[in-house]
């Protein structure tokens, strides 16, 4: 198959909940393959799904580890063409997010 008859590939980190599972949305929606992570397994379990799509692939684990890193680039190049990383872990405090007026 040649890079013209493959999907895009993109890596969501945070693909779980919030901002990171509405671009894993978005973008299965548009044909893209996604390999999404999150910390918590079991989130990443039900977003899956949820979203019920052959193109996603999930990997828990932790974006501060490397090899964890590394698991992610392997698994999205072997997908296809990796053209997208979304680097949308992280740790800002409460869940919801308050407004952003009122944060600290």
């Amino acid at each position: 198959m040649s890079q013209f008859e493959t999907n895009p590939v993109a890596i969501v980190t945070g693909a779980s909940r919030g901002f990171g599972r509405a671009v894993t949305a978005a973008l299965l929606d548009r044909g893209w393959t996604v390999v999404g992570d999150a910390r918590r397994a079991a989130d990443l379990e039900m977003t899956a799904r949820e979203l019920n799509s052959t193109r996603l692939i999930t990997l828990p684990g932790d974006v501060t580890d490397a090899s964890h890193r590394g698991v992610l680039v392997a698994a999205a190049t072997d997908a296809g063409p990796l053209r997208l990383v979304v680097n949308n872990a992280s740790r800002l405090g409460p869940s919801p997010q308050p407004a952003l007026m009122d944060y600290p």
